[in-house]
């Protein structure tokens, strides 16, 4: 699970992200699960969304998948 997938929860789900950063289901469905890194435009959008929680710096290195899993 990537960070980006545990603040979303199950309250959001792939079409609300995408809508958000400008982005296909699809893609922001591989965004989020760290299938696929995000432009540095939409990591920092997705930084701005989640007001930190999940930073632009994180989404744009890898690995994307915590070790908690």
């Amino acid at each position: 699970m990537t960070k980006l997938d545990a603040w979303m929860g199950d309250s959001k789900d792939d079409r609300w992200l995408a809508e958000q950063i400008g982005s296909s289901r699809s893609q922001a469905s591989r965004i989020r699960r760290g299938a696929s890194r995000p432009s540095p435009e939409k990591a920092f959008k997705i930084e701005q969304i989640t007001r930190g929680k999940v930073k632009a710096a994180d989404l744009l290195t890898s690995p994307q998948h915590s070790e908690a899993a």
